[in-house]
């Protein structure tokens, strides 16, 4: 293992990847809590194609640099996105302070080959979703050169983490995305990149194994759920499955549950699932959500011809009227199957 490390220490020091990024974060973060030197207010709106870099950055590094005003509906999230989840209450927040304040600070962008005459978000992802939430048209910008994808990732990551924005249920998804892309050669690579040991790297990645909707519920809470409680609810859905990885949840949230308990609870059901009988582990599984992308529950569908739907959040007052368009699609399918058998 130490000689695995020592060969990705080398590969990444080759380019002063990491170096470079924690240096960009640094300036990053210094720039969001400062007020702006300047405005580029009265910079002309440019586009990507037409952009010239105006200067280095860093000895030995091709990475150029210019500061423009671009439009917002060129501007593509950052497919290595270190973050995967946002609140809609701090967007808004931050699109009530850039129309009383205007914005401070410029988004990070570069360019590159797979999105021609886009500007593609390095750090920033925040403040162009609050540009568009409030129908801005245009947007400050950043704009880097001469960026790989670990740059894309790594400048990202260390600013988030400069800011305390990062959970470890954003570096799951982003982890498991940068290894399957080839981005790192593997865990050990990646966890020189990041500053974080191997196995560490392997038990945040486990949890991309529990549904979006209870990663999504972490991350909401990741003031009272730790990578502790995660990687036990984990091993807790695996042995139990999602109705009790969720009871335990919320005990987390309440309160109610430590770490501790938790390994108990995983125990338990490890011992129950050796002695007890088997349990018939659904073959598929249909998601619902709402437009907001919340979720609603999900449908599992088994190999012995057994379906079960779960649904939560449905408000009084619309129960009756769900369970009347479920009893008549199903009546309908029923129906269609009784004339399918006759024939």
């Amino acid at each position: 293992m130490a000689v695995e490390r020592a060969s990705a220490e080398e590969r990444l020091a080759d380019g002063d990847i990491v170096g470079i990024a924690q240096r960009d974060a640094a300036v990053v973060t210094l720039a969001e809590v400062a007020p702006a030197a300047a405005t580029v207010e009265s910079a002309p709106v440019v586009s990507a194609a037409t952009i010239a870099p105006v200067a280095s950055v860093g000895p030995g590094n091709a990475t150029t640099h210019a500061v423009a005003r671009i439009l917002v509906e060129d501007v593509v999230s950052n497919p290595y996105n270190p973050r995967a989840f946002y609140s809609a209450e701090t967007i808004d927040e931050l699109a009530d302070s850039f129309g009383k304040q205007g914005q401070i600070t410029p988004i990070l962008v570069t360019r590159l080959a797979e999105f021609p005459g886009k500007y593609v978000i390095v750090d920033g992802e925040r403040r162009i979703r609050a540009a568009r939430s409030r129908g801005d048209k245009h947007i400050d910008a950043d704009v880097r050169d001469g960026l790989d994808n670990q740059n894309l990732y790594l400048r990202a990551y260390h600013a988030n983490k400069e800011r305390e924005e990062q959970t470890v249920f954003d570096d799951a998804l982003a982890w498991k995305k940068l290894l399957d892309d080839g981005v790192y050669v593997d865990q050990v690579e990646l966890g020189v990149a990041v500053s974080e040991d191997p196995k560490h790297i392997s038990k945040v990645i486990s949890l991309t194994s529990l549904p979006p909707y209870l990663l999504q519920r972490m991350a909401q809470n990741r003031k009272d759920v730790g990578l502790g409680h995660a990687y036990n609810i984990k091993l807790i859905f695996d042995r139990a499955g999602a109705t009790v990885a969720e009871h335990w949840l919320e005990q987390v949230i309440e309160g109610k549950a430590s770490v501790r308990k938790l390994e108990a609870a995983a125990s338990a059901e490890a011992g129950a699932r050796r002695i007890g009988p088997r349990r018939t582990h659904y073959q598929s599984r249909v998601q619902f959500n709402r437009p907001d992308g919340v979720a609603l529950g999900e449908l599992k569908l088994f190999g012995d011809g057994r379906a079960e739907l779960n649904l939560k959040g449905i408000a009084a007052a619309d129960q009756q009227r769900l369970a009347e368009r479920m009893k008549a699609v199903i009546d309908e399918w029923a129906a269609e199957m009784e004339t399918a058998t006759a024939s």
